[in-house]
């Protein structure tokens, strides 16, 4: 956890972005975050209208939020579960590197696996969307 939010220079640069930790300073780039914020945003969206399944969508989420400094934000760790917990499931791109017969057996699961995903995240879409103006903004650490 950062123990502070200080602003920090490196090499004559003032950055109000960054956070120090013993040891480490992380650099935030105002334009990632909100990219990274852009991309849960649209995905909750996509979640929520079916476009994206959930388990898919959730992974997508917990990748973007460390880059979207959400990552202990309340409506953004479920997804982190969700991702942790249907890792093992073969779902988009990687689904092509198993057998059929693999995928076939594994079935049941993933549909399962996406109706649980979808009641554990739905309640968790909404408020994203609804909070979207929000987090749009850079945020002041």
């Amino acid at each position: 956890m950062p123990t502070s939010s200080v602003p920090v220079s490196f090499g004559g640069t003032r950055d109000i972005g960054s956070v120090v930790e013993p040891g480490i300073a992380v650099s935030w780039n105002q334009s990632e975050v909100i990219a990274a914020r852009r991309i849960i945003i649209e995905t909750a969206k996509s979640i929520l209208s079916g476009s994206v399944s959930p388990v898919e969508g959730a992974r997508a989420i917990a990748r973007h939020s460390f880059k979207a400094r959400l990552e202990d934000d309340s409506d953004v760790l479920p997804f982190v579960g969700i991702a942790s917990e249907t890792e093992a499931l073969p779902l988009g791109r990687e689904r092509g590197h198993w057998q059929a017969s693999e995928v076939a057996e594994l079935q049941g699961k993933i549909d399962e696996s996406q109706a649980w995903a979808l009641t554990v995240a739905g309640t968790h879409c909404q408020s994203l969307v609804a909070r979207s103006e929000s987090l749009m903004l850079w945020p002041d650490g």
